[in-house]
This record gives C-alpha cells, sequence and structure tokens, in this order.
C-alpha cells in the first residue's frame, strides 16, 4: 500500500458496509447525525462526501432510512400511515420535476396564504424513479425482502415486526396545542385495504426543513403545495454533497415511523426502517446490470 494510501485509512474514522445486491456492487455507512445544527449539518456533508471521494465510481445513490407521512383524512387512496414507504419521485402535475424539496423559510402573506424559501433537488436521471414506478405497478419484491429481513433480524435487539394497528393513531391539529383522534379513511369502491397485506409504497416528493416539518396549517399547506407525502429529518446537506460531487441518479426512501420528520415515532421506527430497505433493495435488483 503507498504510504499515503495507509495515512488517509488511519485517517478515516467512518464505517463502511461492502457486498453485493444482485448484479450490483454496493457500499453503504450511516450517517453521525441529521438536522438543522451545524454539527449536525456539517457531519452529515461531510459523510457523504468523504464517502463518494473514496468510492469514486457510484453511480447511484440511495438515502434509506424514516421519515413522517403527510395523511389525508377522507382520501384512502392519498392517504400514507405508519409502515408505508414513500419514494422521492416528481409529481406529475408540477412543471418542476423535483424529488426532494427543502424548505428554509415560511410566512403567511397579506392575502393569507403562504409564501416558501426551497431549494428543490432533482436528478438528471430518473431512472431509479421509473423502476420504482414500474415495481409499484406489478407483484414487487419488496414484500418478499421484508419477510427475509425479519428472519435475518431474528435475535437482533429491536422490534422489526410492525407494531399493532391500534397504535397507529391519527389525530387532527384544531390549533392551540390541541389534537382529535380521527379514524383512518376506508377503501372506496374497487380499492382494496392493503393493512396487513403487503407494504404499501407511495411515489411522490419528499419534503423537509423545521419551518414546515412540525404540526399544523404550515405543514400541511407545504405539504400540498409541494405534493409530498413525507417529510424528512432535513437532508439537504446530503443532497448538496450528492448534486455537488456530479452523482446524476439519486432517491430518498422514507420508511413512515410517525407523522412529523421520523422522529418521534419510536415504536414504528425499526419496522419502517426494514420496510424503506426493502424497497431499496427490491429497486436495485431491479436495475440494469452494470456494463463494467
Amino acid at each position: 500500500m503507498h504510504p499515503k494510501c495507509a495515512k488517509e485509512r488511519r485517517r478515516e474514522s467512518n464505517v463502511y458496509t461492502l457486498g453485493t445486491i444482485g448484479n450490483h456492487r454496493v457500499v453503504t455507512t450511516k450517517l453521525p447525525s441529521v438536522g438543522r445544527t451545524r454539527e449536525a449539518m456539517t457531519a452529515a456533508g461531510n459523510t457523504t462526501t468523504r464517502l463518494l471521494g473514496i468510492f469514486q465510481k457510484v453511480e447511484y445513490v440511495f438515502l434509506v432510512g424514516v421519515g413522517g407521512g403527510v395523511p389525508h383524512y377522507t382520501d384512502y387512496a392519498r392517504h400514507v400511515r405508519l409502515g408505508d414507504v414513500v419514494v422521492s419521485s416528481p409529481a406529475p402535475d408540477l412543471p418542476d420535476k423535483y424529488v426532494y424539496i427543502f424548505c428554509e423559510k415560511a410566512e403567511k402573506n397579506a392575502k393569507g396564504g403562504w409564501d416558501y424559501e426551497v431549494k428543490p433537488y432533482k436528478p438528471a436521471d430518473f431512472l431509479l424513479q421509473d423502476i420504482a414506478q414500474r415495481l409499484s405497478n406489478a407483484k414487487p419484491l419488496w414484500d418478499a425482502f421484508v419477510s427475509e429481513g425479519l428472519e435475518r433480524l431474528r435475535g437482533v435487539p429491536g422490534r422489526w415486526e410492525a407494531p399493532e394497528g391500534a397504535t397507529d393513531r391519527l389525530c387532527v391539529d384544531i390549533g392551540e396545542g390541541a389534537f382529535i383522534e380521527v379514524s383512518h379513511p376506508a377503501p372506496q369502491g374497487d380499492q382494496v385495504d392493503r393493512v396487513g397485506r403487503g407494504l404499501r409504497v407511495h411515489l411522490s416528493p419528499v419534503a423537509g426543513g423545521r419551518a414546515v416539518s412540525g404540526t399544523g396549517e404550515a405543514r400541511a399547506a407545504f405539504a400540498a403545495h409541494a405534493r409530498a407525502l413525507a417529510y424528512d429529518c432535513e437532508l439537504d446537506a446530503v443532497l448538496d454533497s450528492v448534486v455537488g460531487n456530479r452523482k446524476d441518479c439519486f432517491v430518498s426512501i422514507r420508511g413512515i415511523s410517525d407523522y412529523r420528520d421520523g422522529t418521534r415515532g419510536k415504536d414504528w421506527q425499526p419496522h419502517a426502517a426494514l420496510a424503506a430497505a426493502a424497497v431499496m433493495k427490491a429497486i436495485v435488483a431491479a436495475m440494469p446490470p452494470p456494463t463494467d
């Protein structure tokens, strides 16, 4: 080993796991922390930059983890529940084809609406989103991968199975810190209730930003504005690194663990993370084989 390489290796503090999924070689790492503190932003961005600098042949980037769902209180088809998965994809009815949008500032305007300062992110190549769309219209592999994951995790601390359905409590914010619990919308007509029948996967933009990811009117208004079905705990620094390193294909996959930003629903986090990983594995397995 070249002395300079040995020196760089000694300095490396991140842990990488290398392996294969289908025909593809993969490398993974865990972000040390995320959020809007200076330390978290620096750490998350630096970890991503470091990985992409060391493994310079990385072509596809998956950001996999938990998030907060955006529920719909009357329409089952548009409703996101705990345990569902959201794959970051462009909204079909918007001209700007971002897959992730970060809100830096949200203010009420004189007309009663909202004004936003945002950073949108869109890949140059939508291959990963196209594969997710194709899989969602067929009999996908992700249900089998969830079962496989549960078997592999047997004996590992944590409850990886989905919690009881009664723990998925849907509440409406009525203002001044008050909430009322309501029922989840039921399927209508020929819609099939997917609860207990495998993963329900949604394709939409994913949003982030402390200004809008909390409860209340701002959260719902920005989700409707951006067509987002999930919020995360602010990964814009990571995506800045991905885009800055000229990675043309990237996707965020969020397993839904709460109705905030993924940081509150401790009971659902293990299963939601497993569900997101299963969807990621299904997408990788469906990708065309590498040419080199």
